[in-house]
């Protein structure tokens, strides 16, 4: 059994523990036999793996191109393996037949400090991406990479300061894996066009790493992505981790830098679409106010999916609905291919939702 105390990018003053077995299952039933023999816990001895793990990052990089890269660790626990992995700033590939290719690795807030000093620990929180923009800029990088406390999340900023949709990040690690690839119904039209571009098809999941990981080991799914920032690799006991994650990302963006492709360049080539994020709406009578949300488009749209509230799909538009399981509280995620729609569809799904908002 493995034990994280965590409390992933939650304020400061809560806490947790993430348990797992060698198989990278969550089991909660191990929860009051990790509290049995906590009492014992002096008994055991300690052991420092972050030299193995660092060994076993080392092996996944594969750089076409040197690159200077900056990290902000968010005060959380990526710092120490980092600073292990990048032990002087300059990293050799260990795959590359060239010497001159290499990591320039500049780490900022790496020292870990529950208070979260530099920005708090949710990197997709406003403005909490702005010092390692700046960053960016100063050292000339090529991109940045942030992480949440905990290191399971991981967020882009390209070599101009700009953050980097998640959708693109999915599309562009997918690259690095055979097969298909999973994706929470949150994804959008970015994913799936440039991740079907490469004949690779897309599964569906339910959003939360419980159900993608169920998912990828039915199916021996190599590589999975959640919107929130949550990767998940068949390599890694098909869970998610930040930095192999940013390690992946990073051999895609040196192929593009070995073409004297800037990422800057190849996102802003892009198609650009309407985004609204997740709009959280209280509601009183959850049941009630989706299945108003369907009829209403029932007659007018191409595909209706219940895998996870209702997913709606119309022409150059989509959006999803689903309840949140703890608070009275429906999540809305809209996408459009043009403005006009993008508007007229939020101001349609806000009076729906509003009708029994609390």
């Amino acid at each position: 059994m493995r034990a994280l105390n965590t409390a992933s990018f939650l304020i400061p003053k809560r806490n947790g523990f993430l348990l797992c077995r060698g198989t990278g299952k969550s089991i909660f039933f191990w929860l009051k036999r990790f509290a049995a023999i906590s009492r014992f816990a002096n008994r055991f001895s300690n052991m420092d793996y972050s030299k193995i793990y660092s060994d076993f990052l080392k092996k996944k990089l594969n750089l076409k191109k040197s690159l200077r890269v900056v990290f902000d660790c968010s005060n959380g626990t990526t710092g120490i393996i980092l600073k292990e992995l990048f032990r002087k700033s300059k990293f050799q590939n260990p795959k590359s037949k060239k010497t001159h290719q290499s990591i320039n690795s500049k780490l900022i807030n790496w020292r870990p400090d529950g208070r979260f000093p530099a920005h708090g620990p949710d990197p997709w929180k406003k403005r909490a991406m702005d010092q390692l923009s700046r960053a960016v800029l100063k050292e000339k990088a090529d991109l940045g990479v942030i992480f949440d406390a905990d290191g399971d999340r991981v967020f882009f900023v390209d070599d101009e300061g700009r953050p980097v949709s998640p959708d693109i990040i999915a599309a562009l690690i997918s690259k690095n894996f055979p097969g298909s690839v999973i994706l929470d119904l949150r994804s959008g039209y970015l994913a799936r066009e440039l991740i079907s571009a490469d004949r690779k098809k897309i599964i569906d999941s339910r959003v939360g790493h419980y159900f993608i990981k169920q998912t990828m080991r039915k199916k021996k799914i190599s590589f999975g992505a959640e919107s929130s920032g949550h990767y998940y690799f068949k390599d890694f006991f098909y869970c998610d981790s930040g930095i192999f994650a940013a390690i992946q990302f990073i051999n895609q963006v040196s192929v593009m830098r070995n073409k004297n492709l800037k990422l800057s360049e190849w996102v802003s080539e892009l198609p650009k679409y309407y985004r609204s994020g997740e709009l959280n709406f209280e509601i009183s009578n959850k049941s009630a106010a989706m299945k108003r949300v369907e009829e209403f488009y029932n007659k007018s749209v191409g595909k209706i999916s219940h895998l996870d509230g209702i997913k709606i799909e119309g022409e150059n538009w989509w959006c999803n609905v689903r309840p949140s399981n703890t608070e009275n509280l429906l999540r809305l995620n809209l996408e459009a291919k043009n403005k006009k729609i993008f508007d007229q569809k939020l101001k349609e799904l806000t009076r729906l939702l509003k009708i029994d908002s609390i």
